[in-house]
């Protein structure tokens, strides 16, 4: 089945049995990166993403994944099973952009539990999870907060999603930031502040509602571990600045509220 599957990575529009899907579904979380990143998931997203599943097999994927817990699975383990969530969290991410893609032969294909279920998961997986490894020599890339950080952004950004709840997405990721106490190294900061940015670019999230937010918050340096998450924060805002300030979107009180940022 790996050598089946591995051939059709380089072909321009394979297609899948259910069998290798099914396949696929079970080496999510594959402790070997050859078979979870350049094969499990390239043809996971790539299947999504360019179309080349059938309708059948997008709900079938949906359904299978959230089957056993879904983000949930685990949620205390480490190691093989964060592999598990990170990965998921990513099919989640592919899944909820297209149900919510109106102009993909997947939209709103979701069945309403299915995507209550991705929507609620994905707004608290970052609550719940704890393993903050980027990069393993053992496993390669784990990235589990990355990857939530890119989960939750479909998630505020889904039309299903209601700008009334921002507030509530803003509260998670402020515990989020206060919770880590190691430094970010592998642009997990980066990630997160799409799930700010993004929002204000399709006008779900008032910048006067980030403002009000950052000043809520307090950072105080007394253990190393304040500063750094302190510093992953900041590096957060300055993406969100950076970002916003490209699209000529970047508003006065908020460009002032992240300069003047400081501990």
């Amino acid at each position: 089945m790996y050598q089946e599957l591995q051939s059709k990575v380089t072909e321009e529009k394979p297609s899948y049995s259910r069998e290798e899907i099914q396949w696929l579904l079970e080496h999510l979380g594959d402790s070997s990166p050859e078979i979870r990143d350049d094969l499990v998931f390239i043809s996971l997203a790539r299947g999504i993403q360019e179309e080349l599943f059938t309708q059948e097999q997008f709900q079938f994927i949906a359904a299978r994944i959230v089957s056993d817990g879904g983000l949930d699975k685990e949620i205390g383990k480490q190691g093989a099973s964060t592999l598990e969530r990170s990965f998921r969290a990513l099919i989640y991410a592919n899944l909820l952009s297209a149900d919510g893609n109106e102009h993909s032969i997947f939209y709103q294909l979701l069945q309403t539990d299915i995507r209550n279920t991705m929507l609620d998961q994905g707004l608290h997986y970052l609550e719940k999870e704890e393993d903050t490894t980027g990069f393993s020599s053992q496993y390669g890339w784990v990235h589990a907060f990355a990857h939530g950080a890119d989960l939750l952004t479909e998630v505020v950004c889904h039309p299903d999603f209601s700008a009334s709840q921002m507030y509530e997405v803003l509260e998670i990721l402020g515990c989020m930031f206060k919770k880590i106490s190691i430094r970010f190294t592998d642009d997990e900061d980066w990630r997160l502040a799409r799930v700010v940015y993004e929002p204000i670019l399709q006008g779900k999230l008032e910048q006067e509602q980030v403002v009000s937010w950052m000043k809520s918050l307090d950072f105080p340096i007394e253990e190393t571990e304040d500063f750094y998450r302190f510093s992953n924060f900041r590096s957060c805002l300055l993406e969100v600045y950076v970002q916003l300030d490209q699209k000529n979107s970047l508003q006065d009180d908020l460009k002032e509220t992240i300069q003047s940022f400081q501990y």
